[in-house]
């Protein structure tokens, strides 16, 4: 059988059930948090699901996304928390100093969060419809 391009968004195969509870979890707090802010940008949400769910999927099993994930292990575990809390701070100080409103930020986060929780839970389906 052709193996499709969707075999390769997840290298490690199927999620196991730990990263299903995350995930569950994952949509929990967004889910939450969406609701508390009270002033939710839909918009922005849509944003933030597509880009999150495309870096997570195809974008990941692109040539481009092997070399950058090829690179990300590369560099070992305190390579990496550099990479992510430099990153974080960037964006943290970013904000601060470009003073970008919390209202579409805080909405393209959550959609981020629904996005990838999105990619892990299709994952099992596929996975799960090809084991039957």
């Amino acid at each position: 059988m052709k193996r499709r391009t969707t075999d390769r968004w997840s290298p490690e195969g199927a999620p196991t059930r730990r990263q299903l509870v995350g995930s569950a979890l994952i949509v929990a707090l967004a889910t939450l948090n969406l609701w508390v802010i009270g002033s939710v940008l839909w918009l922005w949400v849509g944003v933030g699901f597509v880009s999150f769910a495309a870096a997570t999927g195809p974008i990941a099993a692109s040539s481009v996304g092997f070399r950058v994930g090829a690179w990300f292990r590369a560099i070992g575990y305190a390579g990496r928390a550099i990479v992510i809390v430099a990153f974080a701070a960037a964006v943290w100080i970013s904000v601060y100093v470009l003073d970008v409103p919390a209202g579409p930020l805080v909405s393209f986060g959550n959609g981020g969060l629904l996005g990838v929780s999105a990619i892990v839970f299709l994952e099992a389906a596929r996975e799960r419809l090809e084991s039957v």
